[in-house]
C-alpha cells in the first residue's frame, strides 16, 4: 500500500478542514511523537482513524499512529465484532492497536448508575494513564465533530451551563485533540460511503430515551425544518467565541 495516495472528493475536503483547524490553533504540524486515536468502530472515530492513518502523513507521522479500543462492558458486540474491526483497520493500514477492556457499569440498588458519565471517567482516567508530556504518548486524538458542538451548547443552555463553555467543545484539553470540529456528520458520513469505511453504530447512540440521543434524533431534526442551517449558525458562533477568522477550503467556509 502506498503512504502517499490520492484521497477521494470528501477525503480531500476532510483532511484540508483538519489541517486548517490544527494550524489556526497554533498546533504544530506535523505531529512527530507517538499518538493515540480513541476508536470506537462507530463511523465518526473510524473515518478519524481511516483518514488520518491514510492521507494525514502531513498532521501526524504515520508511524506514530496507535489505534485504541475501549470495551465499556455494555454490549459483548464491544468486545467481539467492533473491536475485531479496529484492529482489521489498524492492520490494513500499518498502524498500532491498543485495546482496553473497562470495568463493568457501576450499579447501586441494581440500577445502573449514568452509564455515559460513568464510562467518560474511565476513558478520562486511561487518556490520564497513557497520554501527556511524560506519558508514553502525547496526544489523544478524538471524533467530537461540528454536530457534537451544536447539541453540547444547546444541552448546557438548557441547563443553565451555557456561560461555563462557549466554545461548546474544546479543540485542545490537555492531552485530548479534536481535529472534526469544523465538520459535520453528513461529510464524515460521506467519507465513509466514498472510501469503503467500515463501522458499526452503537445502537444506544439512538435511543431517544438519552438526552443526547433525543436531541439529536427529535430535536434539531425539527429545528432544521424551520432554521436548515442552524447547526452552521452555531458553528460560526463557536469561532467568533474564540476569535478564529474564516477562509473557504475549497468552497467550504472553515477555520483558518
Amino acid at each position: 500500500m502506498s503512504f502517499y495516495p490520492k484521497p477521494s472528493e470528501p477525503g480531500g475536503v476532510l483532511i484540508r478542514k483538519v489541517m486548517a483547524l490544527e494550524k489556526s490553533r497554533g498546533l504544530k504540524l506535523p505531529i512527530r511523537e507517538p499518538v493515540l486515536i480513541a476508536t470506537s468502530a462507530g463511523v465518526d472515530s473510524m473515518v478519524l482513524a481511516h483518514l488520518l492513518s491514510r492521507y494525514g502523513r502531513n498532521f501526524v507521522s504515520h508511524d506514530q499512529i496507535t489505534l485504541l479500543h475501549f470495551d465499556h462492558g455494555w454490549r459483548p458486540e464491544s468486545a467481539g465484532r467492533e473491536r475485531d474491526a479496529v484492529e482489521r483497520l489498524a492492520r490494513q493500514h500499518g498502524v498500532g492497536f491498543l485495546h482496553r477492556p473497562l470495568a463493568a457499569p457501576l450499579v447501586e440498588g441494581g440500577n445502573v448508575v449514568n452509564w455515559e458519565d460513568d464510562a467518560r471517567k474511565k476513558r478520562l482516567s486511561v487518556y490520564d494513564e497513557l497520554a501527556g508530556p511524560e506519558r508514553p504518548y502525547r496526544y489523544v486524538i478524538t471524533g467530537h465533530h461540528q454536530d457534537d458542538v451544536s447539541e453540547t451548547l444547546f444541552w448546557r443552555f438548557l441547563r443553565g451551563e451555557f456561560d461555563q463553555s462557549r466554545e461548546g467543545i474544546l479543540f485542545r484539553d490537555y492531552q485530548c485533540l479534536r481535529p472534526f470540529l469544523h465538520v459535520r456528520k453528513a461529510e464524515i458520513r460521506h467519507y465513509a460511503e466514498a472510501e469503503g469505511v467500515e463501522f458499526h453504530e452503537d445502537p444506544t447512540n439512538s435511543d431517544a430515551d438519552r438526552f443526547r440521543a433525543w436531541m439529536r434524533e427529535k430535536v434539531f431534526p425539527l429545528l432544521e425544518t424551520q432554521f436548515p442551517a442552524v447547526r452552521d449558525t452555531v458553528a460560526g458562533y463557536v469561532r467568533r467565541a474564540v476569535s478564529e477568522p474564516e477562509v473557504e477550503v475549497s468552497g467550504i467556509v472553515t477555520g483558518k
